[in-house]
């Protein structure tokens, strides 16, 4: 008896009622928004998260990757909104939702992703190089698709990670470089500096402080310890600082909210026009 080609359903099944679908253009995202619009729903959003893989992987594992982080961001969304997996892309179509509720869905989407890619390891699935996520409501993008796709598709908060490549340089006396000269670097040279210790690099930062996190982190804390909360999840804080090494720091966050602290690098100029907005 030969084996027959086995051709997997569009739609995934995801812990029983959620699901998503897979496809390869936008239009059957249209398609759903028009389908909702016929039926006399105009409050829209959409949520737009895009990963980007290393060039060394091969296509199957960067989607098997974004399957498997969808998987885990799925059951975060009601059940009875569209969800579709675009290539590396994930769309979040929101019925009966304002581009403030994008906002929302987006912040609580963006604080798992991020404590999702920082539990992968490599023996799992490849971790994206990097990600953005955008939002948008359809009435805000004047009551046209295309518009709003393209709004959500903007770059509302990204992020860089990518582990340092094995040297076979000999290793240099001198001691390990830190941060404390953050300042001075390139936005070019601080995702090499992340790379050396080994922490995420944010390109971006909220616009403001998530709700969930800034009644952990009030702004005039923040200010004082010249770091930004970007998101938790569950006993973990993640927070953008100029220095993730500064203990002192690390120590008091730790104190202050009793949850595990995430240090990330971001750009001094980015943390402080986000720390300008909380004034």
């Amino acid at each position: 008896m030969g084996y027959e080609a086995i051709t997997l359903p569009a739609t995934e099944a995801i812990h029983s009622h959620y699901t998503y679908e897979t496809v390869g253009t936008l239009s059957p995202i249209r398609a759903a928004m028009e389908a909702l619009l016929s039926c006399g729903m105009e409050q829209i959003s959409l949520v737009i998260i895009k990963l980007i893989y290393d060039q060394d992987y091969r296509v199957s594992l960067a989607g098997q990757s974004s399957a498997y982080l969808l998987n885990n961001l799925r059951p975060l969304v009601r059940k009875t909104d569209n969800v579709f997996l675009l290539d590396t892309s994930m769309v979040f179509v929101l019925r009966t939702a304002t581009q403030d509720g994008g906002a929302i869905v987006q912040d609580r989407l963006w604080e798992a992703l991020l404590w999702r890619i920082h539990n992968m390891t490599e023996r799992d699935v490849p971790r994206p190089r990097s990600m953005t996520i955008g939002h948008s409501g359809y009435l805000e993008s004047g009551a046209c698709i295309e518009a709003c796709i393209e709004a959500a598709e903007a770059v509302s908060q990204g992020y860089y990670w990518q582990p340092e490549k094995p040297s076979r340089k000999p290793a240099r006396q001198s001691q390990p470089r830190t941060l404390q000269t953050a300042t001075e670097e390139t936005v070019a040279e601080l995702p090499a500096l992340a790379r050396k210790l080994g922490i995420p690099y944010l390109i971006l930062l909220p616009r403001k402080m998530p709700a969930g996190v800034q009644r952990l982190v009030n702004p005039k804390l923040a200010q004082e310890l010249h770091c930004f909360p970007v998101g938790r999840e569950r006993n973990m804080l993640t927070v953008a600082m100029l220095n993730p090494q500064d203990r002192t720091v690390l120590d008091r966050l730790h104190q202050e909210t009793g949850l595990l602290i995430f240090p990330v690098l971001t750009h001094p100029e980015a943390l402080q026009r986000a720390l300008e907005q909380l004034v």
